[in-house]
């Protein structure tokens, strides 16, 4: 989620992890020859497939920015519309091709007089309940990806509401 952090997480998907017997308890974790960490393996509660974090991958960059040139306020009537435009950009710089999921998310409205409009998503799956925009993408060796996305938020010009 490039809002929070702008750095890639590497996580390993195990499926038919049952065939190896993994005991519960304290796993030393490598990635590419490279000590990583440790982890505890719980598998008393796993389904079929087994996630384990292997931290931050430093060879996938995420930049998020505001795209000033079309986020901007105006006033119509007895309310405001306030437009908001992100840009996303990710590079992979690994010598091998990776799929990778990022999210974000719009914000979201409890109140009938706050109006919260997606404009363009670029191919995002939308999560209507809690905001949730996500995007899942192959990413060739040496890659490199971007796209934008946005929003528009309508509310009475009394009211004052922090979107960032």
């Amino acid at each position: 989620m490039p809002k929070l952090d702008e750095s890639a997480f590497l996580i390993a998907r195990i499926t038919q992890w049952e065939q190896y017997n993994l005991l519960e308890g304290e796993a030393n974790l490598f990635f590419e020859d490279t000590y990583v960490g440790k982890s505890i393996l719980d598998v008393r509660y796993v389904s079929d497939t087994l996630d384990i974090s292997l931290g931050r991958d430093r060879n996938v960059l995420v930049k998020r920015t505001k795209v000033v040139d079309y986020s901007k306020r105006r006033f119509i009537g007895a309310n405001k519309v306030e437009t908001r435009s992100w840009k996303i950009e990710v590079r992979n710089n690994k010598t091998q091709a990776i799929n990778l999921v990022i999210t974000d998310q719009l914000p979201i409205s409890r109140q009938s007089e706050i109006e919260v409009t997606p404009q363009e998503l670029s191919g995002a799956v939308r999560n209507i309940e809690n905001g949730d925009l996500i995007w899942s993408l192959p990413l060739e060796a040496k890659g490199r990806k971007e796209w934008q996305w946005g929003y528009e938020v309508k509310y009475p010009k009394d009211r004052y509401l922090q979107l960032e």
